[in-house]
């Protein structure tokens, strides 16, 4: 048996310690070309590892600090020439460039933040293609949390979610505090660094990673696909969704950190490589709402697990269901363990308003006095929605000040409904319940919530009456 490759390291190429874990999204951004935005406190080196990284692969770099930044630092100074307006260059302008560090972007005006939109997503400017820009890089504070957790950095604002979402690789990096002492030891310990020694190493991993994307994409990208509907279904639940741009881009980045991962020696462990990834292409924490690890990492571990799953399994469908009347509808097939189909049948219930749980209710209590292996915990609440339900008003319902919603409900709307169908017969004895709570509702919700439950919770072929 061949043994594997030794691991070797990027950054410390570049003089960096305590980032080694860094190593392959870090070389995937730059392999694959892609924007890379570098979060993280004052003094975590972000700035210093990214001018050393186009130092040391001898790129025509520039570097601008944008609380400071104006269009014309940009493009040039604007003059009159021969009837047309032309740019005067200087050495700091972006034309000629093909790696640009935009320092501090948090702290960029408004203004100025969305003319870079074009810079970083397409490498245009002004309308005009900047053919030598190969790179573009990004680094900022952590903005203060939207939670209100943290009082964050004076000035630094959360940055722009379309402005973020440009950005393929957002990297949270560590502070001191946060690595291990042995790794707090090499960082603190007075190292002399070299850009000339660096180029050799620094170059040839780049290259080898960039020569691996065509196999990455040939044999992760099938995997990276099914990884990414199932990842945005986990994170849309847990509050964090990802735009469709972003999980095209997910996927871009597990092919690209699985080359950089092989040219790094590290390529043994493919769900470490789509954990790495998916942790590098969330971007909410560029406007102040990271997902917590525990969160990501229970997302990552649930789509990796189903990714392998058959297609048409219960446990991989319920990862990308989101509507609770699907999910009720496979705790119910019979498919699910016992156990399994309870949680999943008490978790969707509880998680519908009070209207459609009690049209839940009706659909479902039939098929429920056909099991036997489910726990009275899980039915309880079900069970007492539906006695609700088929319970005789015992009081008149009155319209007052509070309650003007009712008349209109009682005169003209409710005697629209047709008793001799179910629908009509549910949604009239779901219509009285509400009534009699005094819980404000639409007739036209509740038609729209029993369509919906039937298209879901309907064994196929049972017609229901209008």
């Amino acid at each position: 048996m061949t043994a594997s490759p030794p691991r070797t390291f990027f950054l410390r190429a570049l003089g960096l310690a305590g980032w080694d874990a860094l190593d392959p999204v870090v070389l995937a951004a730059v392999a694959s070309e892609a924007p890379l935005l570098l979060i993280g406190p004052h003094g975590s080196a972000k700035t210093m590892v990214l001018n050393r990284l186009a130092e040391a692969l001898g790129l025509e770099h520039r570097h601008y600090n944008a609380s400071l930044l104006s269009f014309d630092d940009l493009v040039g100074f604007p003059v009159p020439q021969e009837g047309r307006v032309v740019y005067l260059q200087t050495p700091a302008t972006v034309w000629d460039a093909e790696s640009v560090l935009i320092d501090e972007v948090s702290r960029c005006r408004p203004e100025v933040q969305n003319k870079l939109f074009p810079l970083v997503h397409e490498r245009v400017l002004q309308g005009m293609p900047l053919p030598r820009l190969r790179h573009r890089w990004g680094a900022m504070n952590p903005p203060a949390s939207l939670e209100g957790d943290d009082a964050g950095y004076a000035g630094a604002e959360p940055l722009d979610v379309a402005l973020a979402d440009r950005f393929a690789f957002v990297v949270t990096v560590p502070a001191l505090a946060e690595l291990a002492v042995e790794e707090q030891r090499r960082v603190l310990r007075p190292a002399r660094w070299s850009a000339k020694e660096a180029r050799a190493e620094a170059v040839r991993l780049v290259e080898e990673a960039r020569a691996g994307l065509p196999d990455a994409e040939r044999n992760d990208a099938a995997a990276a696909t099914e990884y990414a509907i199932l990842l945005a279904a986990q994170l849309a639940r847990a509050g964090h969704p990802l735009s469709t741009r972003r999980a095209a881009q997910l996927v871009r980045n597990v092919i690209a950190v699985r080359a950089a991962a092989r040219a790094l020696g590290d390529g043994d462990d493919p769900e470490a490589a789509f954990l790495v990834a998916s942790r590098s292409s969330v971007p909410d924490a560029a406007w102040g709402r990271p997902v917590p690890y525990e969160k990501l990492l229970a997302a990552h571990r649930s789509a990796w697990a189903a990714a392998g799953m058959a297609e048409g399994s219960a446990r991989r469908r319920l990862l990308s269901e989101r509507e609770p009347f699907g999910r009720l509808a496979i705790a119910l097939e019979g498919t699910l363990p016992a156990h399994e189909a309870a949680e999943v049948l008490s978790d969707a219930y509880s998680a519908l308003p009070l209207p459609e749980r009690l049209i839940a209710a009706a659909l479902v209590m039939p098929r429920l006095t056909k099991r036997r292996d489910l726990p009275a915990a899980a039915l309880e609440p079900i069970c007492n929605d539906w006695a609700e339900v088929g319970k005789p008003g015992a009081a008149s319902v009155t319209s007052g000040p509070g309650t003007r919603w009712v008349r209109p409900l009682l005169t003209t709307e409710l005697p629209k409904l047709d008793r001799k169908t179910e629908k009509g017969r549910v949604l009239s004895a779901v219509a009285a319940r509400l009534l009699f709570q005094k819980h404000e509702f639409r007739l036209e919700e509740l038609l729209a919530a029993w369509e919906r439950a039937v298209a879901a919770l309907r064994p196929a072929g049972r017609k229901v009456a209008a």
